[in-house]
């Protein structure tokens, strides 16, 4: 009977400390996520937009779409909020079966206010981008 009792509690305990355990995060999407959203803080659009995943030949126009977007972007946030002046890694959730992340991303504004965005990330050819 004390063998039994003896022998559940290591099971038990065996188990409790496999659980506990804290599992290894890899940040490399949500700090290349970050270097993306300092391009807009130091008004670099176009390098922004090429941080996103896109097919390899997409019109001039539509890139120019997108890098002005971003600009505005930037100038409602430079009005609303005084401007990013920060960007911080919060999290990252890595999928566990396709080479995708979601990166939580913390932007403080000149204003002193916080948000918190996710900002889904996908890696292509060894490079996280931004979806």
């Amino acid at each position: 009977m004390r063998k039994l009792i003896v022998i559940t509690f290591c099971f038990i305990l065996a188990a409790v400390i496999s659980c506990s355990r804290d599992k290894k995060v890899d940040f490399a999407a949500a700090h290349a996520a970050k270097g993306y959203y300092e391009l807009l803080v130091k008004e670099k659009y176009d390098e922004f937009v090429n941080g996103m995943n896109m097919p390899e030949q997409i019109p001039d126009s539509y890139r120019q779409q997108l890098v002005d977007n971003v600009r505005m972007f930037v100038g409602e946030q430079n009005q609303e909020h005084g401007g990013i002046r920060e960007v911080r890694v919060v999290n990252c959730v890595n999928d566990s079966v396709q080479p995708t992340a979601n990166a939580f991303l913390m932007l403080c504004f000149g204003d002193s206010t916080i948000e918190e965005v996710v900002v889904p990330m996908v890696k292509h050819e060894g490079k996280w981008l931004m979806k």
